[in-house]
């Protein structure tokens, strides 16, 4: 539009101009200025040269005055084209590193595919990079901070000699393209372009530690066309974040299969959730000097339509993963509560928060919200959470939890001793219960080293206060030394399976009708 506007501004004084040409040429042929100057002459007394001089003079200065005009939409021409081009720039571009984004990256895959772009004898290598531990470098250093750890990221990236293309496509995830040649190996460079990213970065007086999840994957080996080759290599990459973080992985064939898996996952636990197919199922908790029951703790199941049971750390990881453990923690807590609130008033109910639901500082609020929705007593509900959560973000997770404690929700924490937290945050925490973990239990009572972290666990908690639970209680030997070394309470398939809510209802109404303790009936 603009092109065709400046192409006016230009055409148009160019026809004038040519117009002015042809008349001059025409009074030229024609000897007008003798007829003008013999007209004058013959009609001298109506001062006709004065006139003339005035019409002449008005000419310059109306010329003079286009011509201004004229450079002035010249230079707004410009300036508009400026405008547009910069607009244009700044649509393809990331605006914090500059690199290319994904629409520029979408733009460019929709022109060419990869072998068309030099020589199509030449290899090229595609590396897919997520940062780790980004995050919780940019909670301490604040947005300004973390946008100047990506700029020197994007830095490492672009400096990298190899690097023919980067992008920066959102967040913390860039893309890089290598040239490869037979004097280079691909692993070697994302080798060293790891070990670049992983160099501590100081930032206001404060050295951040980062790493890096790295997918690899070739052209033309891994893909004919450039969408082909960067989609594996994100395959890759998510394999990498899979395996463990900061780490490298190349391509494979099967992950293709793995994705498209993965991909009809999320699609069914989408629809499973919006059908509320995935339910709350109930395993006892018992005090193991009593037998008698105490609650149950609230466990995710999801019967998938054509697999049977999906293990709940698989579809919670994917909850987690696209974004919706949120919507699928708060509906299977309303749903529990529901359940809970027809029990006998002194059972507890015990749910797991998700590590990454303890990043939102909201989450204590929303769980005191749905108490109220399902009127049930804020004292009934035990929230359990990791002890690797606290290790993840300490500040936030205290936070939330102080909110809980002060509207009457007990904590426990799940999963004792495998986060390795350091003893004197937990110390200022409000925790009523902690929970052994079943990795502590399954071989205690042969394995000498597994008895001491028992043992020393159980004394940490009555030093401290705290009630203490001893979960994955599999066989009657290991209860028996459970009760013996003063563990409280208890839970595992051998005290009882997760049920539905309606055998959960019959066993408790079994349990009172027969005024049996639970271990019995259980057993």
């Amino acid at each position: 539009m603009l092109g065709q506007l400046l192409k006016s501004n230009i055409l148009e004084p160019t026809l004038v101009f040519v117009l002015a040409i042809v008349i001059w040429m025409i009074g030229a042929e024609y000897e007008a200025f003798e007829m003008l100057v013999d007209f004058m002459e013959e009609h001298e007394s109506w001062d006709l040269d004065e006139l003339f001089l005035a019409v002449i003079m008005l000419g310059i200065a109306g010329f003079f005055n286009a011509y201004r005009y004229h450079f002035r939409q010249r230079k707004e021409m410009e300036r508009r084209l400026q405008a547009e081009s910069d607009l244009d720039w700044l649509s393809r571009h990331d605006n914090l590193t500059g690199l290319p984004n994904r629409h520029y990256l979408k733009q460019f895959i929709e022109r060419t595919d990869y072998g068309s772009m030099e020589d199509s004898n030449k290899k090229y290598g595609l590396i897919s990079v997520d940062l780790d531990g980004f995050k919780k470098a940019n909670d301490l250093l604040g947005h300004a901070g973390g946008d100047r750890l990506l700029k020197e990221v994007a830095e490492r990236i672009t400096s990298n000699k190899a690097v023919k293309m980067a992008f920066r496509l959102g967040g913390d995830e860039f893309l890089a393209i290598v040239s490869l040649t037979q004097a280079t190996k691909f692993d070697d460079i994302a080798k060293q372009l790891h070990a670049d990213i992983s160099q501590p970065i100081l930032i206001d007086g404060i050295t951040n530690h980062i790493g890096a999840s790295i997918g690899l994957a070739r052209y033309p080996e891994d893909g004919d066309t450039l969408k082909d080759v960067i989609h594996n290599s994100d395959l890759a990459m998510y394999s990498a974040k899979r395996s463990g973080k900061n780490t490298i992985a190349f391509f494979e064939t099967p992950m293709l299969a793995l994705s498209i898996e993965r991909s009809r996952l999320e699609q069914d636990l989408l629809a499973a959730m919006a059908n509320d197919e995935i339910r709350p199922h109930y395993q006892p908790l018992i005090d193991l000097k009593t037998g008698k029951l105490r609650g149950f703790e609230a466990l995710a199941r999801w019967n998938r339509d054509g697999h049977g049971f999906v293990p709940p750390e698989k579809f919670i990881s994917v909850a987690e993963d696209i974004g919706v453990i949120t919507e699928l923690s708060d509906k299977l807590l309303l749903q529990a509560c529901r359940d809970a609130k027809t029990w006998p008033d002194d059972l507890t109910l015990s749910f797991n928060l998700s590590p990454v639901q303890l990043s939102d500082r909201l989450v204590g609020l929303r769980v005191i919200s749905i108490l109220g929705e399902a009127e049930f007593p804020p004292h009934r509900l035990e929230v359990e959470i990791t002890e690797s959560s606290l290790v993840q973000d300490m500040d936030t997770a205290s936070f939330i939890l102080k909110a809980l404690h002060n509207a009457g929700v007990r904590i426990a924490l799940d999963d004792f001793g495998t986060g390795y937290s350091n003893l004197s945050q937990l110390s200022q925490l409000n925790f009523d219960r902690i929970k052994i973990d079943r990795s502590f239990i399954n071989n205690f009572e042969t394995d000498e080293k597994q008895m001491r972290i028992v043992k020393t666990i159980l004394s940490l908690g009555e030093g401290l206060g705290l009630h203490t639970t001893a979960e994955g209680i599999e066989e009657m030997e290991q209860l028996s030394i459970l009760k013996d070394l003063g563990c409280q309470y208890g839970q595992g398939y051998h005290l009882g399976k997760p049920v539905d809510a309606e055998e959960t209802t019959r066993f408790i109404n079994n349990h009172l009708g027969r005024g049996e303790s639970p271990l019995r009936v259980i057993r």
